[in-house]
């Protein structure tokens, strides 16, 4: 499995990165933790006053985000698997590099709903699609897959192969989704507490 893991670092992988470029923007799309604060709106004391610390009510939109979009994207790339002639090496990457990214677009969002809540609305459209927060992680989740497209066709990612080019970015995605967590769970739940 290792020598086989090894071997396709060098094989083409464009296709295969296309469907994973096509997972991640999907899923960028789909951004719930975004307006998830701002939503609570006037009515936000509610939450504060509840029984329970500012990281459970955090850690609930959190875990929506991650189950309504971890579980469609995951039948998404079982039936690619089914499809597409895969080796376990580069399905492996690929289940890796769209579950860490669907987590980097959920503590992102729920990062710019804390810092940049919109709390004073009349319709809730406002929070949704005219806040600030929906606006940065949305055209961010758009500009992080541009990049893994420019990086692997324009620039030379395409020496590297599909499983070394993925890991990259695997490696990027954990870093900047456990910072963001981590500040979620410290400063974030005292920062949603002040609002």
């Amino acid at each position: 499995l290792l020598w086989e893991f090894c071997s396709l670092t060098k094989q083409d992988g464009t296709v295969l990165l296309l469907v994973t470029i096509m997972l991640c923007g999907l899923t960028s799309m789909d951004i719930m933790t975004a307006p998830s604060i701002s939503l609570e709106g006037k009515s936000l004391w509610i939450a504060q006053s509840l029984p329970v610390t500012p990281w459970q009510v955090l850690r609930a939109k959190l875990d929506m985000q991650l189950i309504l979009n971890g579980i469609p994207v995951m039948l998404c790339m079982i039936c690619t698997a089914v499809v597409c002639p895969i080796k376990i090496g580069q399905f492996v990457m690929m289940i890796l590099q769209v579950l860490s990214f669907v987590f980097v677009m959920a503590v992102f969002g729920l990062f710019m709903g804390v810092i940049k809540p919109v709390l004073t609305w009349t319709n809730e459209l406002t929070p949704i699609k005219q806040s600030a927060s929906v606006m940065i992680t949305m055209f961010g989740g758009f500009g992080y897959t541009a990049l893994l497209f420019i990086g692997y066709m324009v620039l030379p990612g395409y020496t590297l192969g599909y499983v070394l080019y993925i890991g990259i970015f695997i490696v990027v995605n954990a870093v900047a989704g456990l910072t963001l967590y981590i500040w979620l769970r410290t400063k974030g739940c005292d920062r949603f507490a002040e609002l």
